[in-house]
């Protein structure tokens, strides 16, 4: 599948009817129920306060209702690395056996869910620079003297 991206961060060759219609579908598609705070109760109680935290780091608004899964998976993630970290610190990375300690294969298969999730929340730099671009898109937008005109709003 093609590298999609938001509407406001193509910078190829479209018509203002097709950018137009490209918005239009996607704030539909975002739906217009709020993420609530409570965390789902499946999670531990580490995992809830991480799923908590995950949504304070987030400006209001920026998450809805079909967000909660992939918030949940970010939180269950982080739970499972650190529980990882910690029989790491506490066992050391190889038993006495000479063997890799089973933690270290947890941790990995963790972090690589983590990173696939995260991104899809902005919570990498190069995600919130995408994120920044659209902002700043959407508020040139905004004050664009033509388009309010276009728009009818008054000025």
């Amino acid at each position: 599948m093609p590298n999609i991206k938001p509407s406001a961060l193509q910078n190829g060759h479209k018509s203002n009817e097709e950018k137009e219609a490209r918005k239009h579908q996607e704030e539909l598609l975002k739906g217009n129920t709020e993420i609530t705070i409570k965390p789902p109760k499946e999670l531990s109680t580490n995992g809830k306060k991480i799923y908590k935290n995950i949504i304070s780091l987030l400006p209001t608004g920026f998450l809805n209702g079909g967000d909660t899964f992939v918030v949940t998976i970010v939180a269950e993630s982080l739970d499972r690395m650190q529980t990882c970290q910690v029989k790491l610190n506490d066992n050391g990375l190889f038993t006495e056996a000479g063997e890799e300690n089973n933690a270290v294969k947890t941790y990995d298969k963790y972090s690589k869910i983590f990173e696939k999730f995260s991104g899809k929340l902005g919570l990498s730099p190069k995600d919130r620079a995408s994120l920044a671009v659209l902002n700043l898109n959407q508020a040139e937008e905004s004050n664009d003297a033509v388009l309010k005109l276009l728009r009818g709003d008054s000025q």
